[in-house]
């Protein structure tokens, strides 16, 4: 299956977690955590339609000033999704700026305060030097925080000594487009591909759709044409974990939304040895992160956030974490 997500650990798994996925055949990405981070192009960043803070200490979140100042101009709004408590802390952050020339610049960020049963969307513009202009409370009918044609994002509430996100990113389902079956009908590819998943994925197929054909293009039902060329499956599944506590709490609350994904991005904060300080504090052991990969049936687990104390023994943390998902 060609994946639809195109998923990296932007700074590998020494330093500050960030994952950026790009949604393939779109100009959309997606940020999971921004703690400082240099493995980005300014192009990339430009093309954030969202972030997602797990929790907002200066390791996760110490980026945000650097995606402020790329997409400072653009026209199309950042949103922002964050733990209890986040709207007031992204505030101060943004009015500890002088914003006295940006009255022309059409720039929203939009802050989703995630919590067990609600969430909070907090509107600001850079036209009034990021006052807030809008505040609105809508309870949680179900774990989805975020909702696009293309993907779902979910989130649980989780205990890191204070309240810590959960994300989810999965795509409702795959679309294949048979090959074959494109040819035989004479249809050539195009954007117009593009446009019919989009249409199948937003529940629009009554729309008419300029199919690029050998000679010409003819416009069809994007009904029609999913029954010709299109089969569906399971669609592709990451799950973002960092900095929780090993707790039973905290474990079903992840299988809540997180069993069966593609790619498993944890923190392997401690080896086992530091299990005690661990919980402590409030982080994962390696042999945690196993423990709770193999425990959601992960097809692939991606180590992150590995204390400085291990970074040069990632060998043996690699070790923990294989032996873990391994054992019976």
């Amino acid at each position: 299956m060609r994946p639809s997500f195109l998923s990296k650990l932007v700074n590998g798994p020494l330093f500050d977690p960030v994952v950026h996925v790009k949604i393939l055949n779109e100009r959309t990405s997606l940020l999971f955590d921004c703690g400082w981070f240099q493995g980005l192009a300014n192009r990339e960043v430009l093309r954030l339609h969202a972030l997602f803070i797990s929790h907002m200490h200066m390791d996760h979140f110490i980026g945000f000033d650097r995606i402020l100042r790329v997409i400072l101009h653009r026209e199309h709004p950042i949103h922002v999704y964050g733990p209890e408590g986040s709207t007031e802390k992204i505030i101060l952050k943004l009015q500890a700026y002088s914003w006295n020339l940006t009255q022309n610049y059409p720039l929203d960020v939009i802050i989703h305060e995630v919590g067990p049963t609600a969430v909070i969307t907090t509107h600001a513009s850079a036209r009034s030097g990021f006052q807030v202009s809008s505040m609105h409370n809508r309870e949680r009918s179900s774990h989805t925080i975020a909702r696009q044609g293309r993907f779902h994002v979910d989130a649980v509430v989780l205990d890191h000594n204070i309240p810590t996100l959960g994300f989810v990113l999965r795509e409702p389902f795959h679309i294949h487009i048979l090959g074959d079956v494109l040819r035989e009908k004479g249809y050539r590819t195009g954007t117009w591909i593009g446009l019919l998943k989009t249409c199948i994925l937003e529940d629009r197929l009554e729309e008419m759709i300029p199919v690029r054909m050998s000679q010409g293009e003819t416009l069809c039902k994007a009904r029609t044409l999913m029954h010709e060329i299109v089969r569906t499956s399971r669609g592709q599944k990451l799950v973002y974990i960092t900095d929780i506590r090993f707790s039973q709490t905290n474990i079903d609350r992840i299988k809540e939304i997180a069993l069966d994904p593609d790619i498993l991005f944890v923190e392997a904060y401690y080896l086992h040895e530091l299990r005690e300080r661990a919980y402590e504090k409030g982080h994962l052991t390696a042999q945690q992160a196993g423990h709770l990969g193999k425990e959601l049936g992960a097809k692939k687990l991606v180590p992150m956030h590995v204390s400085p104390r291990y970074h040069h023994r990632m060998r043996d943390i690699l070790a923990e974490i294989s032996h873990a998902m391994e054992k019976d």
